[in-house]
């Protein structure tokens, strides 16, 4: 991708690549998955170089870079793969790729120095062409009209854990194909590349892609790392000599030079083609901590997460260790699967965005929101606030969790007031908003006063938005946690016909999806509790590891559907003394 007429760069560049990002680039495999934890360089290691190396390998051909949503693709995958293009190298700080000179990003008008794509730009606004013609389309496994009747000859796939790899196996992985003879004697072809941290089953992320580990050929990628270094060599040698070659004036060095020359020419032409072989057969699984980044990070670094971050976090994020979930769940019979929803999204109006404009999500984007119903707020208040928005649909009857919002210190109720507004306020014709929030039975009475005024100030707070906001928990009962327990065991089992069903939205309420996978019941002296020791953890951790979601969406859950208790939860009295401690 180097302009030639320009030579910004030198031939060569120190450049520093821990161990993972070596092997990756050194066996360069026609599948490399790499399950790598926080802090390796990913981006920079292998998706950066890898879109390069395939685009220089199989001019104007056709990639994917793959999500689960757009809203993903537009707001985080394309930025980080600018970011890398952007990187400054060499002795004057020039990007890696100038945009406009080595690629454009969201236009079918291509400079006229560019070669053109074998396919046509189909999307546009949705794609990035490189000077050689090579084309990167995006693509949502949850939007299988993205890819209809697209041939590709290789796929990107960053945070591969947020992917459903049965959406990938089935509508997107049968498009990598091709009629290119080039493209297919090049070992790029009808290849993945992908990366993601560990996936915490725990959390309900999906760890497909480890199936891969069990495809790798060990030997093989021996053989290839014994060749490529070879190979590599020769070719640093080759150019070392063809360099010097044009400066050279003796003419018995000259002489040399040329025999260096057709040596290392040899060497290449005789291993090349081997290598392109092994390496089109092969697939290499990498798996990483971040220790693999210890020069770069340094010892307090890991000191520093070692203190921040909880057992579970650290051994998954920085340690890549595999964790299951939680097997006595205070949500019984939740299983993602059936009560988590994807398609979430209106891709109508988000397909009419370019790549080059700035993307805001809202309520409006959003498939299954309804402006003229009423609000549902579930709320947990506290230091740690946290909301989930939902909403009820007669037919069938369900209710749906559509966002959820949180905050701690220095944010407070006119934060997530300001930030629900801005979310939904510009397109809700019904301003009614019902606001259920804690009624426990375990709280001091300096607490239970304390969650009253809260709800009361984010009740204001809401209203001086023009919202109609009623708190639906005032006279109500105290509620306990075996009470909660058995209605979501109740609704969530879904045996009863008339009961409603519960809907989790996985892409705006991913946090309330993952803690309530981590959210454990606790049996003291017989009562069932809710395990809340989560909510110690550091407050940026919370959200999705913490109790405070699922809690706000339990408020929520029995102030609307208590009624489908069993008529013995009728006779609790309306109010027990020794349940409120003074």
């Amino acid at each position: 991708m180097q302009n030639k007429e320009s030579k910004r760069y030198k031939t060569f560049e120190s450049l520093y690549m821990n161990k993972m990002q070596v092997r990756s680039t050194l066996i360069d495999s026609n599948v490399l998955i790499g399950e790598v934890a926080r802090g390796t360089g990913k981006t920079e290691g292998i998706i950066g170089p890898r879109v390069i190396r395939v685009s220089n390998a199989m001019p104007g051909e056709l990639s994917f870079f793959i999500h689960a949503t757009y809203v993903a693709l537009l707001t985080n995958i394309i930025p980080n793969i600018r970011a890398f293009f952007n990187k400054p190298v060499g002795v004057n700080g020039e990007p890696l790729l100038k945009e406009g000179e080595d690629y454009v990003i969201g236009t079918s008008q291509l400079p006229k120095h560019f070669k053109q794509p074998r396919y046509p730009i189909s999307y546009p606004k949705h794609s990035m062409v490189m000077r050689d013609g090579h084309q990167f389309q995006l693509v949502a496994s949850d939007q299988p009209d993205s890819v209809a009747g697209r041939s590709a000859q290789h796929a990107f796939i960053e945070e591969m854990k947020h992917n459903s790899g049965e959406k990938l196996k089935s509508r997107v992985f049968p498009a990598l194909r091709g009629t290119s003879k080039a493209a297919k004697n090049n070992h790029y072809y009808e290849g993945i590349t992908g990366v993601s941290d560990t996936a915490r089953v725990d959390l309900g992320e999906d760890a497909w892609f480890i199936d891969y580990e069990k495809n790798v050929n060990e030997e093989l990628i021996n053989e290839i790392a014994t060749v490529a270094e070879h190979v590599n060599r020769a070719q640093v040698k080759l150019l070392e000599a063809q360099a010097q070659l044009k400066q050279e004036k003796n003419p018995g060095s000259l002489v040399k030079l040329q025999n260096d020359i057709r040596k290392y020419q040899h060497i290449l032409d005789l291993w090349q083609p081997t290598l392109r072989v092994m390496r089109t057969a092969s697939t290499y699984f990498i798996r990483a901590s971040t220790f693999a980044n210890k020069d770069v990070l340094g010892t307090k670094y890991f000191k520093t997460q070692r203190e921040v971050l909880s057992d579970d976090e650290f051994l998954s994020s920085i340690c890549n260790i595999r964790r299951t979930k939680v097997v006595d769940m205070f949500f019984a019979h939740y299983d993602s699967k059936i009560h988590a929803f994807s398609d979430s999204y209106i891709y109508d109006s988000i397909l009419s965005f370019n790549l080059n404009d700035t993307f805001t999500l809202d309520a409006q984007y959003l498939k299954y929101y309804r402006p003229d119903a009423p609000l549902l707020l579930g709320y947990d208040p506290g230091q740690f606030s946290s909301i989930i928005v939902a909403q009820e649909h007669p037919r069938p009857k369900e209710l749906r969790a559509l966002k959820e919002f949180f905050c701690w210190p220095p944010k407070d109720q006119a934060d997530l007031a300001r930030e629900i507004y801005e979310f939904f306020g510009p397109h809700q014709k019904n301003k009614k908003i019902d606001l259920y929030y804690d009624r426990a039975g375990n709280k001091r009475k300096e607490e239970a006063e304390k969650i009253t005024t809260d709800a009361m100030i984010l009740k204001r707070e809401l209203e001086s938005y023009g919202f109609k906001v009623s708190l639906k928990n005032e006279k109500q009962r105290t509620i306990f946690y075996y009470e909660h327990y058995k209605l979501l065991k109740i609704l969530l089992g879904e045996k009863l016909r008339h009961t409603p069903r519960i809907r989790v939205c996985e892409n705006e309420c991913k946090n309330l999806n993952s803690a309530i996978n981590l959210s454990p019941v606790k049996r003291v002296e017989g009562k069932i509790e809710l395990d809340k020791k989560s909510e110690l953890l550091p407050y940026y951790l919370q959200p999705g590891l913490s109790t405070q979601l699922p809690s706000a969406f339990t408020y929520l859950i029995f102030g609307l559907y208590s009624k489908y208790l069993p008529s013995e939860f009728d006779s609790v009295p309306l109010d027990l003394p020794d349940n409120v401690i003074a």
